[in-house]
């Protein structure tokens, strides 16, 4: 029996959370394992191509999938339809990876690329085919079974990586846990859903998603590109790899609690607000919603300054005590950019794809042109125009969705961040103001306790008194317990 209204609801935010969580907690197990038994060379290899990795990750399913999952009943058609593109589109990009990649190697003069490339170009073409299927599942908001896909195909690759490292394949050990990823999601879709589209093709079909999707496309390329262009630039400027693989271990970091918070609150909220018919129903999901974005990625952020040296130094030891400088940097980048892909969101769900991609672009050209004047001054400035580009498009964002969508006023947005900042920029202060004992040097971990401690304390304490911050949240998941 289908589930319907705030109990099918309830069950996508539960499920996609789940999701996340248990990805970020095995990818950070299989990530702190790998730290150990390779080197930041390795790390630095696929930091120099993370653009690519980006590309064959995010840009599979070419804009389309969002169309199917826009639209309110999608036929057994449409999705033949886009599988069919999504296949012919990651077969063409997954052969130029592959016959490109000596020119990559080239001209990082690192020829390990060539192996690395070439395995990408053949996962990029099995990623595409599995989006429609994932699609599918979560248009009929069976997000149990897209979980347990994900999970198992993280499981699988997590296992072939550490021990492809343990056996002392360096670098490729890396490319069993980033790259085959997408083979075995498709693998286990086609088995566990039992379903695979007809090799059926409609051109009216095609230009339904087509007109909504490529801008999305085109906007996503542009995200992606702001999000890798300083991996690309820090591989090609700065000789040696160990900085990429610092830099990368930073934003790898910083993408483990928004990658939750954005797959378990965006990404769901797509499909539930698509498929609500009811303007006044909708608008009132999109006020609830906003203000719980804003809290909890504002909670992270605030939090994630205070402990981020103790906490790199616990996790991946001493030697990777650089990591923590840009680690708060990419935070913000990343807080920021769970915002806007909230704020993007409510543009897709009203069709406003056009913007969607003009601020894509609009974002990447001040990012670019920030990073043309900043690079020269070191890896840190590097960081911060990523986190300064998306800054300026949270600001077009917000403007946009008051003015033009109208599904909240201005001012309430901006009372609704004071709400939400407050609180977690209060609690950050007081765990800081410990600093003025000799914390550091206590161990990492001791760090880590009392620095949580004194930020809870703060975070819930005048949360309970004032009604702010995450403790009306918490109070009320453990409610409805």
């Amino acid at each position: 029996m289908e589930l319907t209204g705030k109990m099918a609801e309830g069950n996508v935010y539960k499920w996609s959370f789940i999701d996340r969580a248990s990805i970020a907690v095995i990818n950070l197990a299989t990530n702190l394992v790998l730290v150990r038994l390779l080197t930041e060379d390795d790390f630095g290899l696929l930091a120099m191509i993370a653009i690519f990795i980006a590309v064959a990750s995010d840009l599979s399913s070419c804009g389309l999938s969002d169309g199917l999952i826009h639209k309110a009943a999608p036929t057994e058609m449409d999705y033949s339809t886009v599988f069919m593109f999504n296949s012919a589109f990651g077969l063409l990009f997954g052969l130029t990876f592959f016959f490109g990649a000596p020119l990559v190697a080239g001209y990082f003069g690192h020829e390990e690329l060539i192996t690395v490339m070439r395995a990408l170009g053949v996962c990029f073409f099995f990623q595409t085919m599995s989006y429609v299927q994932e699609t599918r599942l979560r248009k009929m908001l069976r997000m149990r079974t897209v979980c347990l896909v994900r999970v198992g195909a993280t499981l699988t690759v997590s296992a072939l990586g550490i021990t492809a490292a343990a056996l002392d394949y360096g670098y490729k050990a890396l490319i069993c846990t980033q790259i085959l990823l997408s083979f075995f999601f498709f693998f286990y879709y086609t088995i566990v859903s039992r379903w695979f589209p007809k090799l059926q093709f409609s051109m009216k079909s095609f230009k339904e998603f087509f007109g909504y999707g490529v801008h999305l496309m085109l906007a996503y390329m542009a995200t992606l590109i702001g999000r890798n262009i300083n991996t690309f630039v820090l591989g090609k400027v700065y000789s040696s790899p160990s900085l990429s693989g610092l830099y990368y271990q930073g934003a790898k970091l910083a993408t483990v609690p928004y990658g939750i918070s954005e797959a378990s609150l965006t990404a769901p909220f797509f499909v539930v607000a698509s498929n609500e018919q009811k303007p006044d129903r909708r608008k009132a999901l999109i006020r609830q919603m906003t203000g719980t974005v804003l809290t909890l990625n504002l909670s992270l952020l605030s939090y994630i300054i205070l402990v981020a040296l103790p906490a790199v130094v616990f996790l991946f030891g001493s030697k990777w005590a650089g990591v923590a400088p840009v680690f708060r940097i990419l935070a913000v980048a990343e807080c920021l950019l769970c915002i806007k892909q909230f704020l993007m969101t409510l543009c897709k769900v009203y069709g406003r794809t056009v913007f969607v991609r003009n601020m894509g672009f609009l974002e990447v050209a001040f990012q670019l042109l920030l990073l043309l004047l900043f690079y020269r001054f070191g890896f840190l400035w590097i960081a911060a125009t990523q986190a300064a580009g998306v800054a300026f498009a949270v600001c077009f964002y917000s403007v946009y969705c008051s003015r033009s969508l109208k599904v909240f006023r201005f001012r309430d947005f901006a009372a609704i961040v004071f709400s939400s900042a407050w609180l977690p920029a209060l609690s950050a202060l007081a765990g800081g103001a410990l600093f003025l004992l000799p914390v550091s040097t206590w161990p990492a971990l001791v760090q880590c306790v009392a620095l949580t401690a004194a930020y809870a304390a703060v975070m819930f304490g005048l949360g309970a008194m004032t009604g702010s911050g995450l403790y009306p949240m918490v109070k009320a998941q453990l409610l409805k317990k």
